[in-house]
């Protein structure tokens, strides 16, 4: 992931190599908790970097002036 220009995230749901996680894998239920986990994962970051915005189209346009 070197030279990634953007936000980016590497995601290993588990090892095959690894029994437990092998078979915890190979159902339905367990990849969609990982799905359900990467998403609120990818949400929240969105969401802090909203949070840290400042409404500059706002402040341009002058409707914030007096």
């Amino acid at each position: 992931m070197a030279n990634v220009r953007h936000p980016a995230v590497l995601v290993e749901g588990g090892f095959l190599t690894n029994t437990d996680e092998k078979n915890k894998l190979a159902t339905a239920d367990y990849r969609e908790q990982i799905a359900a986990a990467i998403t609120a994962g990818v949400k929240g970051y969105r969401d802090a970097l909203r949070e840290q915005e400042t409404p500059v189209a706002a402040n341009l346009s002058g409707a914030n002036r007096r």
